[in-house]
């Protein structure tokens, strides 16, 4: 392995000051940190010392004869108390500087390759003690302590920078690097997403200011000057970039300065077109699922109202055959010799009485029968439960069944659509009075109750007295097209559930003691309802 890497200018001035406090402390000209790199020799850092000769970033060529080189092919301390006076050193180059002594030691990668030396040299005779040799060592050691150190963060550097080499080379997503507003270099799954080729990239045809369509300028100019320079990084965003051909695609991009408040750094782009088609995929299924609910939900209040002709049919009749009654009463009155305008006026009155009933009536069938768009209000659950039991009091009485209505009056509003609770009200009242049309045994009763729980909101129980249901037709009660009965498609009950489930509520039943069901709507409330004086 070999060890090129430019060491952090913080290092280099730690050992700056290193070498001049041991030239200080051992009164010599000169201390060195000298570095190998093939096939140069060079001074990395030297003392600020009076009298040296030597200058940092000096090179010279390997195999020279300098006293460094011994020690880093020997790996072993060197001492040479004079080199005038030494036969193997008298051609040494540093005689030539007027460096004549030297005491220098092996510094060493943590792999074991040889960094370089630590030294000192002297322009006159000096045999260094065994104190200052410990010193070198020791100053060694902080050496090889801070190349350790750095060679551990170079390492985790390398592997952090091939993680996302990877990422970069993985056709997963698009990431570029930047400087200012050009787009420098980018892998091909950016590439691929704008539609460019390496030639554009290349050419610095590529810019972020004219990928960015005109309305989102302003917002980015917003992320960038601000929160970039700020923090450094951008979380991920969702905008739009300009294909090379003019057309737009949609994409979540993060960016990360390389040094905070820096003018450089890298972005990551995931193209979000299939998500968006996806997102609008879901939207039209969830509008056409909407649709085919409200279709179904349409077609079993028109069955279910079919099944109440003739009971609908007595409920109109009844006020109409009222309103010729009082016509008929009120042209005798109005032929006798002597017409009585106060009976007169009286059978007027039970005319328009009598004919508000029956309107009253065809507006509740065509409001429940008509199909039309979702109308959300606030519903006072109340009025709706009695508006559904006037219509169907006469498919009650037919069938010998006692209805009975303990309502709260206290209870809030409900957010919703009116017809379509209407339409669950409706379908468990009939269901009720189906259930009930077979006892012979016991009356006949239906019972509907309202309250308030501040846990659950508001309480909707239709109770009846009929047979009851079986424990394992139970669980399969709101399954859609599952029945009980001989005729119906099972429909019935799996769109009342939905309505409730619809209007964040829930619809359950249970069976009661000693005979006879309880289903029960949970609704929640959205203000109180304050009753009138």
């Amino acid at each position: 392995m070999q060890h090129f890497a430019q060491l952090p200018t913080e290092t280099v001035t730690k050992w700056q000051e290193m070498v001049d406090l041991l030239a200080e402390i051992v009164q010599v000209p000169s201390a060195l940190i000298m570095r190998v790199e093939p096939p140069n020799i060079r001074v990395l850092v030297s003392s600020k010392s009076s009298g040296n000769p030597y200058e940092p970033a000096e090179t010279a060529p390997l195999n020279s004869g300098l006293y460094c080189e011994t020690v880093m092919k020997t790996r072993r301390p060197l001492l040479v108390p004079d080199a005038l006076q030494d036969d193997a050193w008298k051609s040494n180059p540093d005689i030539k500087l007027g460096m004549i002594s030297y005491l220098g030691v092996p510094v060493s990668w943590p792999d074991g390759q040889i960094f370089g030396t630590i030294c000192v040299l002297d322009s006159k005779r000096n045999a260094y003690s065994d104190l200052f040799f410990r010193l070198l060592l020791k100053w060694r050691d902080v050496l090889e302590a801070d190349l350790k150190l750095f060679d551990m963060l170079d390492k985790q550097l390398k592997e952090r920078e091939a993680k996302i080499q990877r990422l970069v080379d993985a056709d997963i997503i698009g990431v570029f690097m930047w400087t200012g507003t050009r787009i420098i270099d980018a892998n091909d799954t950016f590439l691929r997403i704008l539609g460019y080729e390496r030639d554009d990239l290349d050419s610095g045809r590529v810019r972020l200011t004219e990928l960015t369509p005109p309305e989102w300028r302003e917002r980015d100019v917003e992320h960038w000057l601000l929160e970039l320079k700020q923090t450094g990084t951008l979380q991920p965003f969702e905008k739009e970039y300009f294909r090379k051909d003019g057309s737009r695609v949609p994409v979540l991009v993060g960016v990360a300065a390389f040094e905070k408040g820096g003018n450089e750094g890298v972005s990551f782009v995931l193209d979000l077109t299939e998500r968006k088609r996806a997102e609008a995929e879901a939207r039209e299924s969830e509008r056409r699922y909407g649709e085919i609910q409200a279709a179904l939900a349409h077609a079993n209040r028109v069955t279910t109202m079919g099944q109440l002709v003739a009971s609908i049919s007595h409920e109109v009749k009844q006020p109409i055959g009222a309103c010729v009654t009082n016509a008929q009463a009120g042209l005798r009155w109005l032929s006798a010799r002597s017409p009585d305008p106060g009976e007169v006026r009286l059978a007027f009155e039970r005319i328009i009485k009598e004919a508000t009933r029956a309107c009253d009536v065809m507006n509740h069938i065509r409001d429940l029968v008509k199909r039309s768009p979702m109308h959300t209000e606030r519903v006072q659950i109340n009025d709706a439960i009695r508006e559904v039991v006037t219509l169907t009091s006469s498919e009650a009485m037919k069938h010998s069944v006692s209805v009975r209505m303990e309502l709260d009056d206290g209870l809030p509003l409900v957010l919703g659509e009116r017809v379509q609770l209407q339409q669950v009200v409706l379908n468990l009242i009939i269901n009720a009075i189906e259930a009930m049309s077979d006892v012979d045994d016991r009356q006949r009763v239906l019972t509907i109750e309202t309250s308030q729980d501040e846990s659950t909101g508001i309480h909707v129980m239709v109770r009846d007295s009929g047979p009851g249901i079986a424990p394992d037709d139970i669980a399969r009660l709101f399954e859609p097209f599952y029945t009980t009965k001989h005729e119906g498609m099972g429909m019935g009950l799996s769109i009342c559930r939905s309505i409730v489930e619809g209007h964040k509520g829930r619809l359950t039943v249970s069976v009661n003691s000693p005979q006879g069901v309880t289903f029960l709507m949970q609704l929640p409330g959205c203000e109180k309802n304050i009753p009138g004086p």
